[in-house]
């Protein structure tokens, strides 16, 4: 998969060769804390290894655009009282959330 980067305001997919390919982000985190290469993935699911010093962000100038989180749920049905809160927890946290 290319990497996506925000250069001068614009994304751009770069492509990049490689000798191992994953699907997993655990596995791609792990050969990244190994020293065997880049990965391209959500910053708060690395926050910890970026402050331990486990993984090193590279390319910060060149972030990729935000990814949309979506929450679904059939249209037919009036939304429950627990998933609104959920919804409207979730849109809480990401709306405050440094990423």
């Amino acid at each position: 998969m290319p990497l996506e980067l925000t250069v001068d305001g614009e994304t751009r997919e770069i492509a990049m060769s490689s000798r191992v390919t994953v699907n997993g982000a655990d596995t791609a985190a792990d050969l990244a804390r190994a020293g065997l290469g880049l990965i391209q993935a959500p910053r708060y699911r690395f926050e910890r290894d970026l402050a331990e010093g486990t993984l090193v962000e590279v390319l910060a100038p060149y972030r990729p655009p935000s990814t949309p989180l979506v929450a679904l749920y059939p249209q037919s049905r009036q939304l429950s009282p627990r998933v609104r809160v959920f919804v409207d927890w979730v849109a809480h946290i990401f709306s405050t959330a440094k990423l």
